[in-house]
């Protein structure tokens, strides 16, 4: 059963990062609106957010992410690769600790590692309105993809 907007208020103050809360209510601000929720717990809720783009905040087991698309029904994209594609650097100059964490490591509680959504979001959205990005983001996503699994290149 969906969340009224209050829950979702009081689900991002209790269980999100400082960070997360910020961008939630920036996309508030900015015109966006939440379409759809599935999930109420921090092992697995997703909030997709409309406005001139669309946003999607995903948490699972306690691990927060973000995917953007230019407009509702376009590619989903998530965010690290947008980072990545829009700093024309390379994946692993962008992140270079990526692929590089031990298992007994703590994960981060928001990816990508060291990113504020809320002061970089605006500038994806504005750059992924106004260019096709397509191409500089599978590149990065196949520069991930290395990064991560090299013995399979």
């Amino acid at each position: 059963m969906p969340l009224s907007q209050q829950q979702v208020d009081a689900f991002f103050r209790a269980n999100a990062p400082a960070d997360v809360q910020h961008t939630v209510a920036w996309l508030f601000s900015s015109g966006y609106v939440l379409v759809s929720q599935e999930g109420a717990s921090t092992f697995g809720a997703l909030f997709l957010f409309e406005g001139d783009s669309v946003v999607q905040i995903i948490v699972d087991r306690s691990q927060w992410s973000l995917d953007v698309a230019a407009a509702s029904g376009a590619q989903l994209w998530q965010y690290d690769l947008l980072l990545a594609a829009q700093s024309s650097q390379a994946y692993g100059r962008r992140f270079p600790g990526v692929g590089a964490r031990s298992f007994d490591e703590p994960l981060p509680k928001q990816l990508p590692e060291g990113v504020s959504w809320r002061e970089t979001l605006p500038g994806i959205l504005h750059w992924i309105q106004a260019s096709d990005v397509t191409e500089s983001v599978t590149e990065a996503q196949q520069q991930r993809s290395t990064l991560m699994w090299p013995r399979n290149r």
